[in-house]
């Protein structure tokens, strides 16, 4: 079914057609701008000071909250880089997109993408610079342009991430060779950039140790070649040369702040002194340890709020403001040491959620709200199209945001899906005390906190046999109240076939009144795992497959 705004803008177009050439021009100039900024690994709760409680200098990402509406509960399809972005750019859940890993394969040549569907039927002028990782497994290529015209650009500058940049001894992609061409003095001698950038991450005098972490000095790169200060330059350079007249689109796709956590000396100065806070349940960094690497990020962060704050400046500068809806969010979060974890690609909330907001008055964006509803950031895909005034492909499952936005609607879909590997995870919200999280895995689920330990006798799921009556009973007393020795082995992990299968492990958490998911509430709320048990998608984990 076609979205409600795109149905009106094709009949104002029919309409058009019968009246003048300029009443088609005034529709095409209906439609907006689009900007989207989209680093990499922010997690949700350092989004502003303006949302949470984490104490980030971000003047120009609060001034968007402001004038914009802001999801508190952003979901991320899939916490990992490629699947993530593969997930958003298909308009697809993870399972559909055929991303499954990072280098597994490059996104499929046969998944239509939003971007192709915003040149090709909506007319947009459709850029891209930084590191999309559509192309992952095989590198964006030495200018950038590997398959970027068939994923659907107009025009791009796209590079590698930070680790992919420096994953060979010769640079291999733009950043690289950006780098191989700058001569700079430090420390009195003139040295090769490409060089110096491979020694803060290699070998055994690198400045970045422990899982590139913990950073020992700043890094040695002046500001301009920093990696997100030379994407996001480059950036201003694609909007400098879009040709005229046209709708745009450009996703700016910022290295930052994954790891490693390596800044420039300028900005090691905007965090020095600065407390944050710690991780959640953590025990293997002393705090002082945890507090560099936390400053660290929260540079980043803030220096990505830098050029937030430039493109906002471009758009005011060029007449454009009006003209743009912008959208912030990131492909996946970063644990940040909370239950001892790092990284992305667990089903915990530092993980699977991301900042998003929005703003476009213009365009009937509201101003001011705040919204708790559990949302996916792949939604973004059939929101920006309906803004554009054209439909998503009809294999696509994103969902408009656009009634969210306007303040029309509360809920764009019942419940909100995530998933990577061995585990998927469903959200919804019952009410504004309960938003529940189902998580489960096949097996023990990666990086799981102490309290969701992988044994049958602290696990809690659903085996409905076919007579009925084996309901939602801990191991010890499944022997006593199923009736078929199927059931019971079931349970265990044989198939009916006799292959033995991994334990499933079943989660619940209310995120809401527990963000860092301490308490598993499954054995509390059976009902309520046996309702969301039924959203996993089907014959992805074990354990709803026995349903």
């Amino acid at each position: 079914m076609a979205p409600r705004h795109s149905s009106l803008l094709l009949l104002s177009g029919v309409v058009c057609l019968f009246l003048s050439v300029d009443c088609l021009v005034q529709a095409a100039e209906s439609r907006p701008n689009i900007l989207l900024l989209f680093p990499d690994q922010w997690r949700y709760d350092w989004g502003g000071s303006s949302l949470w409680k984490v104490p980030l200098h971000t003047p120009n990402f609060d001034s968007v909250v402001e004038s914009g509406t802001a999801f508190r509960r952003a979901y991320v399809a899939s916490p990992l880089c490629a699947p993530s972005r593969g997930c958003l750019a298909a308009g697809k859940e993870y399972d559909e997109t055929g991303v499954p890993s990072n280098f597994a394969n490059d996104f499929p040549v046969n998944e239509t993408t939003f971007y192709q569907l915003l040149r090709d039927q909506a007319g947009y002028h459709v850029m891209t610079c930084g590191k999309d990782d559509l192309t992952k497994k095989s590198s964006p290529g030495m200018n950038g342009s590997y398959r970027a015209q068939e994923l659907g650009f107009s025009d791009w500058l796209r590079s590698a991430g930070k680790m992919d940049v420096v994953n060979s001894q010769q640079p291999h992609e733009p950043y690289g060779v950006f780098l191989e061409s700058q001569q700079v003095k430090l420390n009195g001698t003139m040295e090769n950039l490409w060089e110096v950038h491979k020694g803060e991450w290699h070998g055994n005098n690198a400045d970045c140790q422990w899982r590139s972490y913990v950073c020992n000095k700043s890094s040695p790169l002046p500001d301009y070649a920093y990696e997100d200060n030379w994407i996001a330059q480059n950036g201003l350079t694609l909007l400098g040369r879009k040709p005229e007249g046209k709708p745009w689109f450009l996703q700016v796709n910022i290295a930052g702040p994954h790891p490693p956590f390596s800044i420039t000396s300028n900005m090691s100065e905007m965090v020095q002194g600065r407390d944050f806070p710690l991780a959640v349940d953590h025990s293997t960094l002393t705090k002082a340890q945890q507090l560099v690497l936390r400053q660290d990020y929260a540079a980043e962060i803030e220096n990505i709020d830098y050029w937030i704050g430039k493109y906002l400046s471009w758009l005011r500068d060029h007449d454009e403001m009006n003209t743009t809806i912008v959208c912030i969010s990131s492909d996946h979060g970063e644990m940040l040491g909370d239950h001892d974890d790092w990284g992305k690609s667990q089903p915990w909330q530092g993980s699977n959620s991301v900042p998003l907001v929005c703003t476009g008055q213009h365009f009937g964006v509201k101003a001011g709200s705040v919204l708790d509803q559990p949302v996916s950031t792949m939604d973004m895909a059939a929101t920006f199209l309906d803004f554009a005034g054209t439909q998503p492909d009809k294999k696509m499952t994103s969902t408009s945001l656009r009634g969210m936005l306007e303040g029309t609607a509360e809920k764009n879909r019942d419940f909100v899906s995530s998933g990577l590997g061995n585990w998927r995870a469903v959200m919804q919200k019952i009410d504004d005390e309960t938003v529940y999280k189902l998580i489960c895995c096949n097996g023990t689920c990666p990086g799981q906190p102490k309290n969701a330990t992988h044994n049958p006798k602290q696990m809690f799921y659903h085996d409905l046999s076919r007579q009925g009556d084996c309901h939602s009973f801990p191991p010890a007393l499944l022997p006593k109240y199923c009736s078929t020795p199927i059931d019971y082995m079931r349970f265990q992990g044989v198939g009916q076939k006799g292959k033995t299968r991994k334990q499933p492990t079943v989660l619940l958490y209310n995120v809401a009144a527990d963000p860092f998911e301490m308490t598993n509430l499954a054995r509390q709320k059976p009902d309520v795992v046996k309702q969301m048990m039924k959203l996993l998608p089907p014959h992805k984990c074990q354990a709803a497959n026995w349903l």
